[in-house]
């Protein structure tokens, strides 16, 4: 009896152990930042199951969202009646042009029905953001990423994008918001309407700025990630000299060919915008990198 006695405990001395280990690296990888765990941000929402692109629609959420993406970057516009959509832009036709009545030489941004009443190639469904926050409600493991382009009235455009969330229920969901901003001055402007979590600042629309001045800058606001153009990488071996042994985390966009993909990783970068690749092919190049 006795021996029984110890063999039950020393099982369960084990379970506990092993219970206890399981337990600790989970609540390892919670604690890890978003761009450490998800090196891999869905551009547009990522490709269609049909390999379409550049849609922002529910569908290609949907589809990245079941092969592992859990980072999404999505396009906002304003409707000619002040709403905010997920769309590129009012020149691209995605197939909508016949509904909204445009002509090939004059386009226009339409209305929150319109663009409702409109699906994407005629088969994809478009979103409003408040739709777009319903989702994150639903999924709490999502981030999301801005693409809210070059405006002059910064902080009104994310005043609506705040107001949007907190009058429809959706609060919540700005604590996983990566607000991407495009020049140093955004920062202020948008933070002085929300005190967003999360940050990016993006070298979308002005040159690379010298690697002691975006170092400091980033140190000041405490942005940890930094993104700029796959070609600006690859071609500035005095950037990625200056910032690949920093603190700052490097993602680079858009990347669509898993060669380009894999060579990034291997110069440094630490995560890519991409509309085709999955993130499990982006976590083996840097598993395998750090193997190296």
């Amino acid at each position: 009896m006795k021996k029984k006695i110890m063999y039950a405990c020393g099982i369960a001395a084990a379970c506990l152990l092993l219970f206890t280990g399981m337990s600790l690296a989970r609540t390892r990888v919670q604690a890890l930042p978003w761009y450490e765990k998800y090196p891999m941000i869905c551009h547009a929402l990522g490709q269609t199951k049909e390999g379409d692109i550049m849609t922002n629609s529910k569908d290609a959420f949907l589809y990245n969202y079941s092969l592992g993406g859990r980072v999404f970057e999505a396009d906002i516009r304003f409707t000619s009646d002040g709403v905010m959509v997920l769309r590129h832009d009012w020149d691209s036709d995605l197939g909508q042009a016949a509904d909204f009545g445009w002509t090939e030489e004059e386009q226009w941004a339409v209305t929150a029905r319109e663009f409702l009443e409109a699906p994407i190639d005629d088969k994809y469904k478009p979103m409003l953001l408040e739709d777009w926050f319903a989702i994150m409600d639903r999924y709490p493991d999502i981030y999301f990423v801005t693409d809210t382009k070059y405006s002059a009235t910064v902080k009104e455009d994310f005043r609506i994008f705040v107001d949007t969330a907190v009058k429809n229920g959706y609060e919540d969901v700005l604590s996983r918001v990566i607000v991407q901003i495009y020049y140093k001055e955004m920062y202020d402007e948008v933070m002085s309407v929300y005190d967003f979590e999360h940050v990016i600042w993006t070298l979308y629309y002005i040159d690379y700025p010298g690697g002691q001045e975006v170092l400091d800058f980033m140190a000041e606001k405490s942005i940890p990630v930094l993104t700029v153009q796959s070609s600006l990488w690859n071609d500035n071996v005095k950037m990625q000299r200056e910032l690949r042994d920093s603190d700052i985390k490097i993602f680079v966009h858009t990347v669509n060919d898993e060669g380009e993909g894999h060579r990034r990783i291997n110069q440094g970068v630490d995560g890519i915008y991409s509309d085709r690749i999955v993130s499990g092919a982006v976590r083996q190049w840097l598993r395998s990198r750090q193997a190296d």
